[in-house]
């Protein structure tokens, strides 16, 4: 499988095709040209369709507006799901909402749906919920994403000696990786789509991408204990990362207060090589770098020099000998 060059996104349409979770409705979730997700309805005609409503999309890019080519558009399916309430809607759209709300009733009495206020809960509550924390991050291990149980840089070793005791390093580094924006997993359900509504379907990680660094967060071992032996460890804290689950600590801005110390600069001002020789010709301001002889000419002013001198011969020649 391969993707056109001149396409705008990387979402595949096998896996962008889903039915709303509310009325059973078909959808199509495509990539906006801000960066975030919007569930689409097929293709209408764009004339009875509000202009604030009308989407199309351009190698594979939802836009707003109606299609320049085909005077087609698509509209959000929220602004017209008849699951939900609308108010101020205009005829024409208020009769496709009552058509999708038969088709929704229709599903519903053949068992195919169950009513909104008859769904279970798409969140099932964990076996053993850990003790909750007040911020955690998510740390993409060269494209596997882990959850710490606190901020990243507060991520302990697991490794323990001789009496038991953890060990009491970290394992954050601020030269092994950097913060990153991603796109939120995708979550199949209600709770999925409400999530990459609220997020934007753009999250904040930690990314580590070199091999030999990411083995060490992998084993949450710190850079002492990395590659020698270890007697015991407890049990790891890096646990895989579910949006359903751990959507409460979903970062939706970067973090402050990791930026990398810059280098100290020499401010000293380059005034170009000590010795230098100016063309000869005059007029020309090309030089060379190195110290040359007295009448030296750059390469352009001498081939420039030969032609004028092979002229002059060349008329010399032409002249009439005297007698």
């Amino acid at each position: 499988m391969h993707l056109h060059r001149s396409n705008g996104t990387t979402l595949l349409r096998r896996g962008a095709v889903d039915r709303c979770n509310h009325c059973g409705t078909p959808i199509e979730w495509f990539d906006r040209f801000d960066d975030k997700r919007i569930p689409l309805s097929p293709e209408v005609p764009a004339r009875p369709v509000p202009a604030p409503m009308r989407w199309y999309i351009a190698r594979g890019v939802a836009y707003p507006g109606a299609d320049p080519h085909t005077g087609q558009c698509r509209i959000s399916h929220p602004a017209i799901c008849p699951a939900l309430e609308h108010t101020d809607l205009p005829p024409q759209i208020q009769d496709l909402v009552s058509m999708l709300a038969v088709r929704m009733r229709r599903r519903i009495d053949q068992g195919l749906l169950l009513p909104p206020a008859e769904q279970p809960a798409e969140k099932p509550p964990a076996p053993n919920p850990a003790p909750s924390a007040s911020s955690r991050h998510v740390i993409s291990l060269h494209s596997t994403l882990r959850i710490a149980p606190c901020t990243v840089n507060d991520v302990r070793c697991t490794a323990l000696d001789y009496d038991g005791e953890r060990c009491e390093n970290g394992l954050f580094d601020l030269n092994e990786g950097k913060w990153e924006e991603i796109g939120v997993p995708h979550s199949p359900g209600r709770h999925g789509q409400r999530l990459q509504s609220e997020t934007g379907g753009r999250m904040w990680v930690w990314s580590i991408y070199e091999f030999a660094h990411t083995l060490r967060w992998r084993r949450q071992l710190c850079a002492d204990h990395d590659g020698g032996p270890v007697l015991n460890q407890a049990e790891n804290e890096l646990v895989p990362f579910s949006p359903l689950t751990h959507g409460e600590f979903i970062l939706a801005r970067r973090p402050a207060g990791y930026g990398r110390p810059r280098a100290a600069q020499d401010l000293g001002i380059h005034t170009g090589p000590k010795n230098h020789t100016v063309c000869a010709e005059p007029g020309c301001s090309n030089a060379s770098a190195r110290a040359e002889q007295s009448g030296w000419m750059c390469w352009q002013c001498s081939r420039v020099a030969k032609q004028r001198a092979r002229i002059h011969r060349q008329w010399q020649q032409a002249q009439p000998s005297e007698p």
